[in-house]
């Protein structure tokens, strides 16, 4: 009975490293992974609700890409007082592609690539998309991003406790 203790508590503990590495290892937030260099006098906000939006299909267009590769979209309102070259920065995977778009003159222009500097003339809506390439990996393959292997984790703790039962079990026969 003292070893049914301690193999429990030893799930248990397992259990609870799990649960901990997968929240630790979990993908980050990302309200704003896009750095927009340099920063003096720019005004940066969110989008408003009366801002033109960029949508998928719009930035899909523009950039001859297809709608289902476009994973994100981000969208602020930048102000100067003149006009500026400005670098949207953001660490992109090799199968992944970053356009920057400016609401001008009543419609939404690709005016350039992440991680290039592109000169503004004059600010308004500016809007980046990101596509990405399916991944064919066969299932099996390396986990997407933000898949932390929690079930897996839990899945192995579940099976390495069974196993220490049994093998416990077994000697005190």
């Amino acid at each position: 009975m003292k070893m049914l203790k301690f193999v429990s508590l030893f799930a248990v503990v397992c259990i609870l490293m799990a649960c901990v590495a997968g929240t630790a290892f979990a993908a980050g937030s990302k309200t704003d992974p896009i750095e927009i260099t340099p920063r003096d006098g720019l005004t940066i906000t969110e989008k408003q609700a009366t801002d033109s939006e960029l949508t998928k299909q719009i930035a899909a267009d523009l950039a001859k890409e297809k709608v289902e590769d476009c994973t994100t979209i981000y969208q602020w309102n930048i102000s100067a007082s003149e006009g500026k070259t400005l670098t949207f920065s953001y660490k992109l995977a090799s199968n992944q592609r970053g356009y920057v778009y400016h609401y001008v003159d009543g419609a939404w222009k690709k005016v350039g690539k992440l991680n290039e500097a592109i000169t503004f003339s004059s600010f308004s809506p500016v809007g980046v998309a990101i596509f990405e390439t399916k991944s064919t990996t066969p299932s099996g393959g390396s986990p997407k991003t933000g898949e932390n292997g929690l079930l897996m984790s839990l899945a192995i703790a579940a099976i390495a406790m069974g196993g220490a039962v049994v093998f416990f079990s077994k000697k005190k026969d």
